[in-house]
């Protein structure tokens, strides 16, 4: 079945973004690795014009280098990305954390944050850290879509992507995230105290704190580039 059968209410570039995107971010396809666009359109299934709209679409966000008669070639992350990345995602999403502390959350909104963390900390009881890592993607979703500012989505979500893939391809290498599922639930419960302080001072330190460990495991491990 071809990705547009899936997708047949998406605009075929929306198609072949989101299509490319999830093979990039999935790490089906590989860190420096080139793929002509030949390859790309028989893959999708989709024409020239789509696939080359969404290309441009990722270079933009950082995924990928487009090659003139090369097609694209997947950027890889280094350490130092890894830390520039986190930087900003800490500054961004604490603030926009302490906004809905602030202005406060509905009782349906704060449970679509409860019901995010409570799979983080089944998924960890039943040791499925991809589920885990779903829920926790989930979370973070939902305290974008809470914020209402979509320019400070798209933003957050640029830097999302580009760290996701490492993450993936990490996520059996770092230690049971029981300590990031905690952080979660607290602020959450700050956010419904609403404790604009106290639930960005949370999130700032969660962030810093998952940023300084992912570094240091990319450096013991020379993974210069992922």
């Amino acid at each position: 079945m071809s990705v547009t059968t899936k997708r047949q209410d998406l605009p075929l570039a929306q198609v072949a973004y989101q299509t490319l995107r999830e093979l990039i971010l999935n790490n089906e396809f590989k860190v420096g690795t080139q793929y002509l666009e030949k390859v790309l359109v028989e893959r999708l299934n989709i024409s020239r014009t789509p696939v080359r709209e969404a290309c441009v679409r990722l270079e933009r966000e950082g995924l990928i280098e487009i090659q003139p008669r090369h097609g694209i070639r997947v950027k890889p992350i280094s350490p130092d990305d890894m830390r520039d990345i986190y930087e900003i995602l800490t500054a961004l999403e604490s603030q926009a954390i302490g906004t809905l502390a602030s202005k406060g959350l509905s009782e349906q909104q704060l449970q679509r944050l409860e019901k995010a963390t409570a799979r983080m900390a089944e998924s960890l009881q039943q040791d499925n850290l991809e589920a885990w890592a779903e829920a926790d993607e989930e979370f973070h979703h939902t305290l974008l879509d809470l914020t209402d500012n979509q320019r400070l989505k798209d933003v957050v979500l640029q830097f999302w992507g580009q760290a996701h893939r490492v993450r993936f391809v990490t996520l059996h290498l770092r230690d049971t995230p029981h300590d990031s599922t905690k952080d979660h639930s607290e602020v959450v419960q700050a956010i419904r105290e609403r404790d604009p302080i106290k639930a960005a001072d949370i999130h700032r330190e969660h962030r810093i704190k998952g940023g300084k460990a992912m570094v240091a495991l990319l450096e013991k491990l020379r993974l210069a580039n992922i």
